[in-house]
């Protein structure tokens, strides 16, 4: 039996208007298409209530209590790679009458908890988080001018194809394997650039291509030809010089020339606290620079280059001011967090 249309307010109101001019239940029904059963309890809830609305039901019982609704809700949170399923097994256990899955997927969503993919971020010890929170206390008092003082540098790998970024696109079930809606994917990448970079006082710096192994020596070469060159001319003698812990950077040739250059007040070494990617502006002049070189379709390692040198040329003012700019929230966040990951999203 199909189910009944429900009786509008309008025709709850047409029903009441036209029964104080004098129609009988059944000429109503006759001259609004309602079955006379409709009519009358609409008469009859008016009479009683006073208005059209629908009575307030009672809706069926919910399947789970309060208690049980808080155990799902810590459960899921004590161990957040728990499925659906295992959360449902581990309730219907200390009950009579088993629960849905469905139903603890609709408690999980009420509590605010949706399935999401894990975010990949470096593994953080105790002693990697004692030092990031110990550099955020150190700088959560530095000016924007001071920030702005710092050469920002690291490495990056560019490739033709491929991307660690999940890429989303809109589809039917049925266009699952459409080349519009698949990311095409190459054995290495299709080839790859290599390159060294560096920016400070919202401005870039140079950028090196890498070729071959990067080692000691080949970075010790890039101190001296790029990065004091780039630290001289954009900020001036006495800049500070940040790098990342790689091991080339902390060997001892390396470290020594820094020092050196220390000594002759040419630069300062701000010391970085070991897996801090998240903690440096210039990863997310990575991830941009990236982006725009895929839109413009690399064809070969050279082209990939080219379209890399231009774009880090085109890198404006007011993009990387803004990017110094996080570090005061940055330090904030570390602290709050107790030197541990945070959501970069809402920096």
């Amino acid at each position: 039996m199909a189910k009944r249309k429900q009786i509008t307010l309008e025709q709850r109101s047409a029903i009441c208007t036209l029964r104080e001019e004098g129609y009988s239940e059944r000429q109503i029904a006759e001259r609004l298409g309602i079955s006379c059963k409709g009519v009358h309890y609409t008469l009859v809830r008016k009479q009683e209530t006073g208005k059209n609305e629908d009575r307030k039901r009672s809706g069926r019982p919910k399947s789970t209590t309060n208690q049980e609704d808080n155990f799902i809700r810590v459960l899921s949170k004590r161990n957040r790679r728990l499925t659906a399923p295992q959360i449902t097994a581990a309730l219907n256990d200390t009950r009579e009458t088993p629960i849905s899955t469905t139903t603890v997927k609709r408690r999980l969503l009420s509590a605010g908890l949706r399935r999401c993919v894990a975010a990949k971020k470096p593994k953080l010890t105790n002693r990697h988080k004692k030092n990031r929170l110990e550099w955020a206390k150190a700088h959560k008092n530095w000016t924007i001018e001071q920030w702005e003082n710092v050469l920002w540098s690291d490495e990056s790998k560019f490739q033709i194809f491929g991307s660690n970024r999940r890429v989303f696109v809109r589809r039917s079930k049925e266009e699952r394997a459409s080349e519009a809606c698949t990311v095409p994917t190459i054995k290495h990448g299709g080839g790859n650039v290599m390159v060294w970079g560096c920016f400070g006082n919202s401005k870039p710096g140079n950028l090196v291509r890498i070729t071959g192994k990067l080692n000691k020596e080949s970075y010790l070469k890039i101190l001296q030809d790029s990065a004091i060159p780039s630290g001289l001319s954009l900020i001036g003698s006495g800049f500070i010089f940040q790098q990342d812990n790689d091991p080339k950077h902390s060997s001892k040739l390396c470290q020594n020339f820094l020092n050196k250059k220390k000594a002759e007040n040419i630069l300062n070494i701000m010391q970085w606290p070991s897996q801090s990617p998240d903690l440096s502006p210039i990863e997310l002049v990575w991830d941009e620079l990236d982006r725009r070189v895929k839109s413009r379709c690399p064809t070969s390692s050279e082209h990939l280059w080219q379209l890399l040198e231009n774009e880090w040329n085109k890198l404006d003012k007011d993009y990387l001011k803004k990017l110094i700019n996080r570090m005061p929230r940055i330090c904030e966040k570390i602290i709050k967090e107790k030197g541990g990951h945070f959501d970069e999203a809402k920096i």
